[in-house]
């Protein structure tokens, strides 16, 4: 079964691997957007289940005239929470793991050390957020994990120590540190880092991806940028800011937006009945398995129509993902810059797609 699906896969790369255009009348009204609310680079994606149309603009950075390349790479924040969750439902299926194992289980050392209300904590839990671990979504929480040594398994290793000897939280609390648990699970399973598996997923899928800002990368992709007594400033590559590096599983991805694509297209196939790299059902499962929120994907029925989200951000940079199974589209925005206004810009973006599919294409 896993050949034939191979075999189909590969075919269905085959026939999206060249994004399309979006419509004029598309694109001036994202360049409207860009210019009144401060977005300095922009790209924009309609995909259905054997198409995407795509739009990149903009500059490197506000002040400067440098237009970014057409494969710029965008910070996902968040959203890389989704391809953990995917990597996770791939080992799933191979018999790797399974959403009902026990994160003690695997790490019996740690049980002792650790608050009894995480006895029974399993992967499906951590993927969730159903776990009751703290939230790890401010960059002062994760201050006192700067002086961690070793390799980054070893420092996920210690901070997932640490986070287990805290209380608890309310369940369905968003948490970063339950993803950063997540992979050392996918990890010590598979016998692999989560590098290593993030590598082999996306080696096969042929995508390409950064750990960290797209412009520690290369200097030409977009800068993210902040909020600064009232104005945009950017971040240079050499900027301090950076995720601590076992973050990766929670938030630290970089793709651009034709490869996102290919990836967001895999999912609405998925959920649109076709098996690709996972079982059709398994899609089914990592978007809509819970209410509200399921395996690295919230959702929400909105006028009789269910549909997927995500939303991703370190502070400098914004990726908003949506999914309507039912139209058998998805909407991506990704900008290099997370203001309020540039929010609001990018959900108005995203519902003239979405409310407009057919006007959306070239």
């Amino acid at each position: 079964m896993r050949t034939v699906l191979v075999l189909l896969f590969s075919g269905l790369i085959c026939c999206s691997s060249s994004a399309q255009e979006l419509s004029s009348v598309l694109k001036d009204y994202i360049k409207q957007q860009q210019q009144e609310h401060q977005i300095p680079a922009i790209a924009v994606s309609l995909v259905t289940p054997d198409s995407i149309f795509s739009y990149v603009n903009g500059k490197v950075r506000l002040t400067k005239k440098e237009r970014i390349p057409q494969d710029a790479k965008f910070h996902l924040g968040s959203n890389s929470k989704a391809i953990t969750a995917f990597i996770a439902m791939y080992l799933n299926e191979q018999d790797v793991i399974n959403f009902d194992t026990a994160f003690f289980e695997l790490f019996p050392e740690l049980e002792t050390t650790s608050q009894k209300s995480y006895k029974s904590i399993t992967l499906g839990d951590l993927l969730s957020h159903n776990a009751q671990i703290p939230a790890y979504t401010k960059g002062t929480e994760l201050a006192k994990f700067n002086n961690l040594t070793g390799n980054t398994s070893e420092k996920r290793y210690a901070f997932a120590k640490t986070v287990l000897s805290e209380n608890a939280v309310k369940t369905g609390t968003y948490s970063n540190a339950g993803y950063v648990l997540a992979a050392l699970m996918l990890e010590k399973a598979a016998g692999k880092s989560f590098k290593e598996l993030l590598d082999e997923l996306m080696n096969e899928l042929d995508l390409s991806y950064f750990i960290g800002f797209p412009n520690k990368e290369n200097d030409t992709y977009p800068w993210g940028h902040m909020e600064q007594n009232g104005s945009l400033t950017s971040l240079a590559p050499d900027h301090s800011y950076r995720l601590s590096s076992f973050m990766v599983s929670a938030g630290d991805i970089s793709m651009n937006i034709e490869d996102y694509s290919k990836f967001i297209q895999l999912n609405l196939q998925g959920l649109t009945g076709v098996a690709n790299y996972l079982e059709a059902d398994n899609y089914k499962k990592l978007h809509f398995g819970k209410p509200t929120y399921a395996y690295g994907w919230g959702n929400i029925e909105q006028e009789n129509q269910k549909m997927s989200y995500h939303d991703g951000s370190a502070g400098t940079y914004y990726c908003h993902t949506v999914l309507f199974p039912e139209k058998k589209i998805a909407v991506i925005v990704m900008a290099n810059t997370a203001t309020e206004e540039a929010v609001r810009a990018i959900y108005d973006i995203q519902k003239w797609i979405s409310d407009n599919p057919k006007k959306a294409k070239k």
